[in-house]
């Protein structure tokens, strides 16, 4: 039979997306479905197209203490699930053990689903695959089967963004999962632990505490990550790094604390707002 057979409920895997290339330029013809399915599984493989399917480009690490702010936190990783896969977007969060329950209520309770264009995108797929294997708990939209009437039995709703808990993001390869992960710490040592536990080398780090003692502190225990925000994200700093002053400056602007520190030959930046009751 001449064209290209594809089942348009199965989801092309790794590597397909360029034998589809060479069987249509092969054959030279496809039946007209077949083009748009075959164009169509090609899009969904190679999307997005800045290449951020392929490699973690920028990605932001939470560190949330009890004293932080909850509910901006929340809305940060919210808005982040809606897309999870692309530049500058949250990879992993680490939450201080006595308002772990809040924060997976106030999560779960504010999901919505992502992009239609990530619902059948094999990163998410391979990772819902490796979720279930692993029998990993999740943080999902619901879905329920019509017969279930008292929802005794729930699964992940089709397009739904996914919170994995207690695992780490090498659990589930070394490309973009769609995911996002979360782990529980005690202490200053576990947060290092469950840094270097997660395998990414996170451009940024966000953390949020009423206590400038415990960021300040964070920063010296993790020396890889580049740029640092207290109580605040995605704070451009582009500024600090193309007109340094020295190897060292401090600066406030429009209620911002900025802080520049040359480190090893790399500029270091720490933002943070100075308008919150923040405790020394």
């Amino acid at each position: 039979m001449s064209g290209l057979e594809i089942n348009k409920s199965k989801t092309v895997e790794e590597g397909d997306a360029k034998t589809i290339d060479r069987h249509i330029y092969k054959q030279g013809h496809c039946m007209e479905d077949d083009v748009y399915t075959c164009l169509l599984r090609r899009h969904v493989h190679r999307y997005p197209e800045d290449g951020s399917h392929k490699m973690w480009v920028l990605p932001q690490l939470i560190i949330l203490f009890s004293t932080g702010d909850v509910s901006q936190v929340t809305k940060a990783i919210v808005k982040d699930m809606m897309h999870p896969i692309g530049s500058g977007l949250v990879a992993s969060v680490l939450v201080e053990e006595s308002i772990r329950e809040e924060v997976i209520q106030k999560i779960g309770a504010n999901l919505k689903p992502m992009d239609e264009r990530l619902h059948q995108h094999p990163n998410y797929l391979r990772s819902l695959k490796l979720i279930d294997r692993m029998n990993c708990s999740t943080i999902h939209i619901e879905e329920y089967e019509d017969g279930d009437t008292e929802k005794r039995y729930s699964h992940i709703k089709p397009g739904s963004p996914v919170v994995v808990l207690d695992f780490p993001q090498h659990y589930f390869g070394d490309k973009p999962t769609a995911v996002i992960t979360m782990s529980t710490f005690r202490n200053f040592n576990e947060v290092v632990k469950l840094y270097k536990r997660e395998g990414l080398s996170f451009d940024s780090v966000s953390v949020w505490s009423l206590k400038l003692a415990q960021c300040f502190e964070l920063v010296t225990r993790l020396p890889e990550p580049l740029h640092w925000t207290f109580n605040s994200m995605n704070v451009p700093v582009d500024f600090l790094i193309k007109t340094p002053q020295s190897n060292g400056s401090v600066s406030v602007t429009q209620n911002m604390h900025y802080e520049l520190h040359a480190i090893n030959g790399k500029y270091k930046t720490i933002a943070f707002p100075i308008c919150l009751d923040l405790e020394n």
